[in-house]
């Protein structure tokens, strides 16, 4: 299946979930980071976590600038990292928000460019 197929599938499902009923939001987050991996959205994923760790980092107690760090690690690193301190410090919900709003994007960015050709 070619990637732009598999994005457009990832995105109809993405967008027929009902997002504001999730009780468990830890298995949505690793399963749109790994689908984000699988469509080959690596920066966006990096992205999103550097947001979030940015966000946080006073709380995560982060000494250096994470835009400037986060290529020394690799992503599943990062990943690790963002969602161990969301976990930990109760901010699931959070991290979640970055992944929802950064997909919403990616579908709504691929539909206006299906819409013009």
């Amino acid at each position: 299946m070619s990637v732009l197929l598999k994005r457009n599938k990832f995105l109809q499902f993405f967008q027929s979930i009902n997002h504001n009923k999730i009780k468990y939001q830890g298995p949505l987050i690793l399963r749109m980071y790994g689908l984000l991996n699988e469509l080959e959205l690596r920066n966006e994923n990096r992205y999103i976590l550097c947001n979030f760790i940015d966000q946080n980092s006073e709380l995560f107690d982060l000494k250096r600038d994470i835009y400037k760090r986060n290529h020394d690690v690799s992503l599943n690193q990062l990943f690790l990292f963002a969602y161990h301190k969301a976990r930990t410090n109760n901010l699931l919900n959070n991290l979640y928000g970055e992944y929802f709003n950064c997909i919403d994007a990616i579908s709504k960015k691929v539909d206006t460019q299906t819409n013009l050709t």
